[in-house]
């Protein structure tokens, strides 16, 4: 009788168990007034949510997605908890933002103004889409730059799942500018008429119109592009007349300062490339030379999908494509996994987590912050240097797990959580993904990862291929770990792979372990930049091989650590400046920056006081001298000059500076690092294995 018992108390627990979720089945051949069994699906995922929220929170949802592509005109919103969104037995399923076009829909150019005005030899391979007879959205070219609000992309198209770019002069470079004649800048800092400057070219002088032509370049400093419109060219002169400002005016004479004409039907001479003709509402393109399988227009202006107010949720294995702002975006989730998914083909960012901010731009602009607004980034990094304790209620245990993120307009991952007044810590994290080409559209401070709050966490990623940042962080007690970067910076002056700067107060944070090679030298680029007194860095096990012009910036900080780090095949190692006590001093005056922002967080109370200890005596003994920097226990491998700067505003012990084989396994490949007793463990003592076969993504290229 006990057995009996026994085997009934397991059939029936195991009926339990079988019936303790509900499965929602969805289909591109489905009905939204099915049951949504597997034999009857649901056509569409917003309707697969509606029904979710119709059930017991406390009941988990799966719901399955089968192949195919789900093309959207609203954001999906998920705000139940315990939910899962996943393919279906693995089955390849695109959710997008845009919508395929036939190739039928791409017409030959019979507009007389407008063949006129492409080279006769390319006629051929120019076609037109007319999105007004279409009926879809189209949205033309805006300023993009350095202190400018992200918005959402202008309509794109994609071949193939390749982005056209826009046509542009140079077709693979870029031209000095010459004199500058009004920079857009007055002597106070104000603005004043728009810019005009000289070329010192032909070229333009061959342009019929320049009602839709555009510029970029790095106009003035060589960390902030800009992009903007023409009003009119002067071709006696050879004078270009602007139409919008810049957040720091034309200046010339610098490698950098150069510029490249953008959406010129008259430079429509490469495959891949597009004019935009805003009052006409058409594209023109140069048709890719390999076959056409697919066409695709980026049409909805919002995330693709939307999870908040909510814990438990798992999207896992899908592709999210052709939007034009971002992705997938979380506000106030906790314990959210976002798995094994591709984000790619977006106008903006591909992943947010946390609020951005919403500011009306103008032409006069460029005036930081905005207020919190859910679903956008806007000037996210304007509000946080007018507000560094902005919470952006990014939640926690959040995670973004083995994704690829690639092909972005804005940025790869902007991650958020954590409470800065209280350093009370989030815990989301990034882990295993693979992040490059993530700055097709904005460049200037639109990272690969972009980190704020509190305890978050970037681990075993690799971040390759952009003119930008890698990592870009701000607050207190980051990981950033066991990272492969390589070719960023592309084209920038003075910046960092990694990069943070400009308050002290922002400590805690550890980079170690990561890999940072390949970088250009051509000018001012770091691997790890501590910019305008940035202080209390953890900085051990990395690998710093070919690693820019200058691998480490310390820029006037203070208590930053650098121990156990490898340094190979550079011109300088470090430097160190006292940047505070010269150009620099405004900041570390009274009722400067610097003090503005101990002020905020309260850097002489708790929490501060007691979870960063010489904080509170900051401001003893002159705060503008580099000091507390310690460099120990590194390798110096055919280092030109270890040191840039004074070796007095850095205590060094233990280092060993060498230009014979320390014991590479191969010497041209780091990472397949030492043989067993090599000489480093010889020469720098307590010198540590490091977790070579540990450093980046799993992932393959895509």
């Amino acid at each position: 009788m006990r057995s009996l018992f026994f085997i009934l108390y397991i059939v029936l627990s195991f009926n339990v168990l079988a019936t303790d979720r509900v499965v929602i089945v969805v289909s591109p051949t489905g009905n939204d007034g099915a049951s949504g069994e597997v034999t009857r699906p649901l056509k569409t995922i917003a309707a697969a949510l509606d029904k979710a929220k119709r059930i017991s929170h406390d009941i988990p949802i799966e719901i399955q997605l089968r192949k195919g592509c789900y093309e959207l005109d609203r954001t999906l919103e998920i705000s139940r908890n315990n939910v899962l969104l996943t393919a279906f037995n693995n089955e390849q399923v695109s959710i997008s933002g845009g919508r395929k076009l036939a190739i039928q829909m791409l017409k030959k150019v019979k507009d007389k103004a407008v063949s006129n005005r492409i080279q006769p030899e390319y006629h051929q391979y120019i076609r037109e889409i007319d999105f007004g007879k279409l009926n879809i959205p189209f949205e033309g070219l805006h300023a993009t730059g350095f202190g400018r609000p992200t918005q959402s992309a202008w309509t794109e198209v994609y071949i193939n799942g390749n982005p056209l770019r826009i046509a542009r002069w140079p077709n693979d470079s870029t031209v000095a500018i010459q004199k500058v004649y009004e920079s857009g800048i007055s002597t106070n800092g104000e603005y004043t008429d728009f810019p005009v400057f000289g070329y010192g070219e032909n070229r333009p002088n061959k342009w019929k119109n320049v009602t839709d032509l555009w510029i970029s370049g790095y106009f003035a400093h060589g960390y902030a592009d800009d992009m903007i419109r023409v009003e009119r060219i002067d071709t006696l002169q050879k004078k270009i007349h602007t139409a919008q400002h810049t957040l720091y005016g034309f200046m010339s004479g610098a490698a950098w300062r150069r510029w490249m004409a953008l959406n010129l039907l008259e430079e429509l001479d490469s495959s891949g490339e597009f004019v935009l003709d805003t009052q006409l509402k058409k594209m023109y393109l140069f048709m890719p030379h390999e076959k056409v399988n697919e066409i695709n227009v980026s049409c909805l202006d919002a995330p693709l999908l939307a999870i908040e107010n909510c814990r438990n949720v798992r999207v896992e294995g899908l592709i999210f494509e052709y939007g034009r702002q971002m992705g997938i975006y979380l506000e106030n989730t906790h314990d959210v996994l976002i798995k094994e998914c591709v984000v790619r083909n977006m106008g903006g960012v591909g992943i947010s987590v946390g609020k951005g901010t919403f500011k009306q731009e103008n032409t006069e602009g460029h005036k930081y912050g905005g207020k919190a607004v859910s679903r956008e980034i806007g000037d996210l990094m304007g509000r946080m240097y007018e507000d560094i304790l902005f919470n952006r209620q990014g939640g926690t245990n959040n995670g973004i797990v083995d994704c690829y993120i690639y092909q972005t307009g804005a940025g790869g991952i902007s991650l958020g959580g954590g409470n800065r007044a209280t350093l009370t810590p989030a815990g989301n994290y990034v882990e295993n993904c693979r992040i490059y080409n993530y700055n097709r559209i904005e460049k200037s401070y639109r990272p690969g990862i972009w980190i704020d709050g509190v305890g978050n966490r970037v681990s075993g990623c690799s971040i390759h291929d952009a003119p930008s940042m890698a990592i870009l962080f701000h607050g207190n007690d980051h990981l950033i770990e066991l990272c492969d970067i390589t070719r960023v910076c592309n084209e920038v002056d003075d910046q960092g792979a990694i990069y943070y700067g400009r308050d002290p107060s922002e400590l805690g944070n550890v980079i170690r372990y990561c890999y940072f090679h390949e970088l250009s030298p051509k000018h001012r680029v770091t691997a790890t930049y501590h910019d305008d007194g940035a202080c209390g860095a953890e900085v051990y096990g990395n690998i710093y091989y070919k690693a820019g012009s200058i691998p480490v910036l310390i820029g006037g900080g203070h208590q930053n650590h650098y121990k156990n780090n490898i340094f190979v095949t550079s011109p300088v190692a470090i430097r160190v400046d006292n940047r505070m006590q010269n150009w620099g001093k405004d900041m570390v005056a009274k009722g400067g920056i610097i003090d503005q922002r101990l002020e905020t967080v309260k850097f002489d109370s708790p929490p501060y006081s007691e979870a960063y200890p010489w904080l509170p005596t900051y401001w003893d003994s002159t705060p503008s001298y580099p000091k507390g920097n310690v460099v120990e226990g590194n390798l110096f491998y055919q280092i030109g000059n270890v040191i840039g700067g004074r070796t007095e505003w850095l205590e060094m012990n233990n280092n060993w500076i060498t230009s014979t084989n320390p014991g590479w396994i191969d010497p041209s490949d780091p990472l397949k690092g030492f043989e067993v007793g090599a000489p480093i463990y010889r020469m720098i003592k307590d010198f540590p294995v490091l977790p070579f076969s540990k450093i980046g993504t799993t992932l393959p290229l895509h």
